[in-house]
């Protein structure tokens, strides 16, 4: 009887140690346990941003759940004989995201607007483009981020294509 039990127990054993074992590390069960709060709350976001796609001055932003995010950016600027002011918005698709980071594909449209005292003076009006943007968090809700737009503007008759960054500071709140 004693010997059977052995047998049983080792048969057991063995045929335990045939069946792969999957653990996960302790980085691993913190990443599938820990989901960002963008991807769980719409959020909305308020900040500047110098840029020559999309505006300078204040910026307000939307980021969904569903990665998909906008912006848009007003900035004007009065001095005793000329006056700028721009309006621009972004589209935002998010790729990637954690704790410390945020990165997004973007599509762009500004107008620029230039006028002195003697006339208006368009320079390069409108501006469009695409291209990724990054984010990193410096505090929980604040985040620095930079973006790289291919633009595309016209220059007097002909059009440039050029590749314009922008950067902002962006504070995030529900």
């Amino acid at each position: 009887m004693l010997v059977l039990v052995a047998l049983m127990l080792s048969i057991v054993s063995l045929s335990a140690q045939q069946i792969p074992q999957y653990r996960l590390g302790e980085g691993e069960q913190q990443r599938s346990a820990a989901v960002h709060p963008f991807e769980r709350h719409t959020y909305f976001g308020a900040g500047a941003q110098v840029g020559w796609l999309s505006g300078i001055g204040l910026s307000f932003r939307l980021s969904s759940p569903t990665r998909w995010g906008g912006e848009v950016n007003f900035g004007i600027l009065k001095l005793t004989s000329a006056s700028f002011w721009c309006l621009g918005g972004e589209l935002h698709y998010r790729l990637g995201i954690s704790q410390s980071y945020r990165s997004y594909l973007l599509a762009g449209l500004g107008y620029y607007s230039h006028t002195t005292d003697r006339k208006a003076e368009s320079i390069w009006p409108v501006r469009f483009g695409f291209g990724l943007g990054a984010e990193t968090f410096l505090l929980e809700w604040l985040a620095l981020g930079a973006e790289l737009a291919i633009t595309a503007y016209t220059n007097g008759e002909a059009v440039q294509v050029l590749p314009m960054p922008q950067f902002g500071l962006v504070y995030y709140f529900r």
